[in-house]
């Protein structure tokens, strides 16, 4: 496992499935859900994650944008919008729309001057897909005193609850808590941590924790992602966490 070459995996896997990928989301080209966080898209003008602290113009990064449906949402919302992503075949469909500019680079290695950013987020982007405490070392360098960093990832919970054979959510703990931080299943590797995990990284990166929102899917919302979590176990649990915190 310690050889994996994680970035190059995810980078051709991206590569290889980014059409399809958003073939099967057609939501992401759906300008009025962005910005949003999490796979039920629940808008940023409700969890405020940064609406209340930057000012129009303020200038923010996204971790593993995709295709940009994010990047340009906030750019829409008036936000000096970039836009950082591994895999080229996601960039060739990037929307483009108001964005200040996107690059093709990992974030862990970002190309970008220390302290540019007023903030930087992630919506299930490079921190699913990257170690998370060299992913913060590199947001913190170029966040300035006082940024923000918002992200949203899979919850603990859900990870204990996969069933790694079926490859669904199940209502039965499948897997001990904290186990295995990074795996690989033949075709992407991905990334998981506790909150215990998370806690003490934000502290050691220098960040301080701000929120902590644990959604669970809308009773009168849509169906996005039908791959492996069932919507009733959603309704009832938190499939992802949203954090905020802030660069010391």
């Amino acid at each position: 496992m310690a050889k994996i070459n994680y970035l190059k995996v995810n980078e051709q896997y991206w590569d290889s499935n980014s059409e399809l990928y958003h073939d099967a989301h057609p939501e992401h080209f759906d300008a009025d859900r962005h910005p949003s966080w999490g796979i039920w898209h629940l808008p940023e003008s409700d969890l405020k994650i940064f609406t209340d602290d930057l000012p129009a113009g303020s200038r923010i990064i996204d971790l593993g944008c995709g295709i940009g449906h994010d990047t340009t949402g906030f750019a829409r919302a008036g936000y000096e919008a970039y836009g950082v992503e591994l895999s080229s075949g996601q960039l060739s469909r990037a929307l483009g729309e108001g964005a200040a500019g996107f690059v093709q680079a990992a974030a862990e290695r970002l190309p970008f001057r220390s302290g540019v950013f007023d903030a930087a987020f992630c919506d299930h982007g490079a921190f699913d897909f990257s170690p998370p405490r060299r992913l913060l070392q590199e947001a913190h360098r170029v966040l300035r005193p006082g940024g923000i960093l918002g992200l949203c990832t899979y919850s603990p919970l859900l990870q204990m609850c996969f069933d790694n054979q079926s490859g669904t959510v199940g209502e039965r703990l499948a897997n001990p808590y904290g186990d295995a931080r990074m795996k690989y299943g033949g075709d992407v590797v991905v990334f998981h941590s506790t909150y215990a995990q998370w806690i003490d990284m934000f502290r050691d990166c220098g960040f301080s924790i701000e929120r902590l929102v644990e959604p669970i899917a809308p009773a009168d919302g849509a169906t996005y992602f039908k791959e492996a979590l069932d919507r009733n176990w959603a309704e009832k649990w938190p499939a992802e966490v949203v954090w905020k915190v802030r660069k010391a």
